[in-house]
């Protein structure tokens, strides 16, 4: 069930596409454990690539920025596999599609996942 072509898409605003992959196995005997891969790629306005040798900072945002999650649903008998599938994406496509079709969307993800912009900055350190 695992393979690099994609089980189905979804069209989002400008250019972006949402792929889902199926990254599927078997869970036990007659059940599997359904996992897609949904993944988009969004081109960045205004953000190069980093060129080794230029003066470009290593901390220029990635182009495109990537967005993954993994759906899934352990224990499925193998005669509801398809309809699982079909539930997680559009269950996907109720929940999540909207954010993704924002505008903004891609600028505040990669923000929000910048190096240091999660790490605390505390007066005492932990002790062991």
């Amino acid at each position: 069930m695992n393979s690099s072509a994609s089980y189905s898409e979804i069209i989002i605003s400008g250019n972006s596409i949402v792929r889902f992959y199926d990254r599927s196995s078997i869970y036990f005997g007659d059940y599997y454990h359904v996992r897609l891969e949904a993944r988009c790629e969004f081109e960045l306005p205004g953000c190069q690539k980093a060129v080794p040798g230029s003066l470009v900072s290593e901390e220029t945002l990635p182009n495109p920025a990537v967005y993954t999650r993994m759906l899934e649903r352990m224990a499925v008998p193998s005669s509801s596999v398809e309809d699982v599938k079909g539930a997680l994406v559009e269950d996907f496509r109720k929940n999540t599609l909207p954010y993704l079709s924002s505008p903004d969307f891609p600028l505040k993800m990669t923000s929000r996942n910048a190096p240091g912009k999660n790490s605390a900055h505390r007066k005492y350190q932990a002790s062991s």
